[in-house]
């Protein structure tokens, strides 16, 4: 039986895994350093100078528990026990003053498949936006997105958010600008697929 949703403290935008396996928003240099021996770290990126960040998780059972690693520019990897990559995802392009890697989750969706959260913030002072990305290990090595979503937007001294909240096989979907999607999860295309939208009167 699914637990009920659980909140996330680290990812407020996200309403809850069905039991969330693990979650973490300590930066590290040391992550940095260490992921500069598959890619190396962009030059003057203020995104990477909060530190990397990582957590130990299951995601696949019979491989005992993996670690996830990632900055801003470098990307994040999933690491098995000897320190081998089993899949990864390239990093965001250094945009601006507010560039953050915010936080990384890793829990049960109800999907079939463990799903990595990481929410990473991009702009300067004035403007920026900060995006939750829904990730699956894929057959191939990647760390293949299934959903991607803006959840905070702040321009000019007004911040709008939005939410992501999971349901058995889908999710619902709020933006900062107010419109509610329904999307659910095709196991075929791998990732979910929006189904009804509704947007706000004008």
């Amino acid at each position: 039986m699914l637990a009920l949703l659980a909140p996330v403290a680290a990812l407020p935008w996200l309403q809850g895994f069905f039991v969330p396996h693990a979650a973490t928003e300590r930066g590290s240099p040391d992550v940095i350093a260490e992921l500069a021996q598959w890619r190396a770290p962009a030059a003057n990126c203020v995104g990477d100078a909060y530190g990397g960040l990582s957590l130990r998780v299951d995601l696949a059972p019979t491989a005992g528990r993996e670690r996830i690693v990632a900055s801003y520019s470098q990307g994040m990897f999933v690491l098995d026990a000897e320190n081998h990559v089993l899949a990864q995802a390239t990093g965001f392009a250094c945009q601006g003053a507010s560039d953050e890697l915010v936080a990384i989750a890793a829990g049960d969706a109800a999907i079939g498949t463990p799903v990595i959260a990481l929410a990473a913030t991009s702009g300067g002072r004035v403007e920026s936006t900060t995006w939750l990305t829904l990730y699956r290990v894929s057959n191939g090595g990647e760390l293949q997105p299934v959903f991607i979503g803006e959840v905070e937007r702040h321009a000019n001294q007004t911040t709008r958010t939005g939410t992501v909240t999971l349901i058995p096989g889908g999710l619902v979907y709020l933006d900062p600008a107010g419109t509610l999607s329904l999307w659910t999860y095709d196991a075929e295309l791998g990732r979910y697929v929006e189904r009804l939208t509704n947007r706000p009167y004008a």
